[in-house]
């Protein structure tokens, strides 16, 4: 049985949230699309979910991501 994991949003890094951002900047896949962005980021699954609930949070951290 999978382990479930617990990740804080607050422990994604700038160099994660660039990934998923170049991804979704680049418009090759819908955002949703959990798979086709994990294989195209890089990143894992439970990342991409945490970068999307908290999307707004992260921007604001990370204000160089987006320009």
């Amino acid at each position: 049985m999978e382990q479930e994991t617990t990740l804080d949003w607050q422990e994604i890094t700038q160099e994660e949230f660039q990934s998923y951002e170049n991804v979704r900047e680049s418009g090759v896949t819908n955002m949703y699309m959990v798979s086709v962005v994990e294989d195209l980021s890089g990143l894992e699954k439970d990342t991409i979910f945490e970068i999307m609930r908290h999307y707004s949070e992260l921007n604001t951290k990370y204000p160089g991501v987006r320009l």
